[in-house]
């Protein structure tokens, strides 16, 4: 931020012997993310990930990239995630009834939004209902989060960074028992899922064993390897299903997290959003349907303006494969890492009125806004994958919170961090409260 405010919105960074433009431009990011060439990311910052991922979608590029990205698609289209929403609410209904029953005191919420949204997308990820009391799933939850923050310690500390000293160290010895344990897991769940399809397929499933009740992830990856002998193996189809976990996760935590401290900070903007649920559900706090998502005009608004502020990925990056010319006066070789700076870019005064200031009217329909000067989810053909289903959750997850709950802060103030995702460097606090017909009369009661 300080290099930003100083050298403006394109400049050259060096480290380690690499060589960085960092660009918080949207004019300038252009014609990078459009571009159909350069998709590869850069080899450094994403080479931490591969002992998670191996080569999966995140991390992929050239034509594995692009034939997985084609196959992959359709597991995201709007009729399968439907049959996630009753998912995602089960576990916010869930959510919501521990955030009530800290009674109305300051309730620290990063940790319980985080197992809501692992739980989340566990079962819509893989097909299985994570219990915390399950000893192996217990441990799996633990070892997310370990691996999570190891990835955060060894990128703060240089002399972990070679392959061979990390994996000797003590911090690289729990990360990588932790991934095996995470990799462990998965390849049992997708064992026993195929052996599930398989039966269904053949009719010889025993008549006593229970149908699966729902689409999962996985169960697409299986019938595209059906229907493509020899396209996947299990290696295949367990980095992709970590790649969902991991990726599907995150980023929609930090996204509730600055949500919740933001809408309990604005109280009229929560007004607003429980007005909008009351016009669509009335007092009926039934699961929305995916017509009822859309009617969340105002919430989406609301959604975005906290994406704007708090991009959950606030940093990525791609290895130009060829020369990038800016202007008459400057080009940005090939070879060099291309930095696109999320969080400078959305706070842009040249692209945004008042840009420190929280306003979701600012998404309202017919304002115009500079394709390039909002992307949470990046743009162009690596776009995220998984943005549709991240709007979905979002919305489904907060519908819930703001139609059973009155949020007021105890954390006003935050300074911000990046770890894997954008985090708050002190904890956020806030109250719940009840929501019902003298909800209003609450915060009289509290002056």
């Amino acid at each position: 931020m300080k290099y930003v405010s100083e050298f403006g919105s394109i400049f050259e960074l060096q480290m380690f012997g690499m060589k960085y433009a960092i660009v918080s431009d949207p004019e300038i990011i252009k014609p990078v993310l459009t571009s159909p060439t350069q998709i590869t990311k850069s080899h450094f910052e994403y080479s931490f990930f591969r002992p998670m991922f191996n080569d999966g979608l995140l991390v992929s590029d050239g034509d594995k990239w692009r034939t997985r990205r084609k196959l992959l698609a359709p597991s995201f289209h709007f009729k399968i995630l439907e049959t996630s929403i009753e998912t995602v609410d089960r576990n916010a209904k869930e959510f919501v009834s521990n955030l009530l029953a800290s009674g109305s005191k300051p309730t620290k919420i990063e940790d319980m939004i985080c197992l809501m949204t692992l739980k989340s997308i566990c079962e819509t990820a893989m097909g299985v209902e994570l219990n915390i009391e399950d000893k192996q799933q217990n441990e799996y939850v633990k070892a997310s989060k370990i691996c999570h923050d190891s990835l955060v310690y060894r990128y703060l500390r240089f002399w972990l960074f070679p392959d061979f000293i990390y994996r000797h160290s003590n911090a690289g010895k729990i990360f990588f028992k932790c991934a095996d344990l995470i990799h462990n897991f998965a390849d049992q769940v997708i064992s026993n899922r195929k052996q599930l399809f398989i039966a269904e397929k053949t009719g010889s499933k025993n008549k006593n064993s229970t149908k699966k009740a729902r689409n999962a992830f996985l169960d697409n990856l299986l019938e595209l390897d059906d229907s493509n002998p020899g396209l996947f193996t299990e290696s295949d189809i367990r980095e992709e299903v970590d790649t969902i976990m991991v990726a599907g996760h995150n980023p929609s935590s930090t996204a509730l997290m600055f949500l919740h401290f933001l809408l309990a900070n604005h109280p009229d903007v929560q007004e607003k959003v429980y007005d909008e649920q009351m016009d669509i559900f009335g007092d009926d706090i039934r699961t929305p349907t995916a017509q009822e998502l859309k009617k969340m005009i105002y919430l989406e608004m609301v959604i975005k303006e906290t994406l704007r502020l708090y991009p959950s990925i606030p940093f990525h990056s791609r290895l130009l494969q060829e020369d990038l010319r800016i202007d008459e006066h400057t080009v940005i070789p090939a070879g060099y890492t291309f930095g696109i700076f999320n969080y400078c870019i959305h706070r842009s005064e040249k692209y945004w009125n008042n840009p420190e200031e929280f306003i979701p009217e600012r998404f309202a329909s017919g304002n115009e806004i500079h394709p390039f000067s909002f992307i949470p989810f990046s743009a162009g053909p690596r776009s995220c994958i998984g943005q549709k289903y991240a709007m979905m959750e979002l919305k489904t997850i907060m519908s819930r919170v703001v139609r059973q709950c009155w949020l007021e802060p105890v954390t006003t103030t935050i300074s911000v961090d990046y770890g894997i995702t954008l985090t708050s460097t002190e904890p956020i606090l806030l109250k719940a409260f009840p929501r019902n017909a003298t909800r209003r009369m609450i915060s009289t009661c509290n002056i």
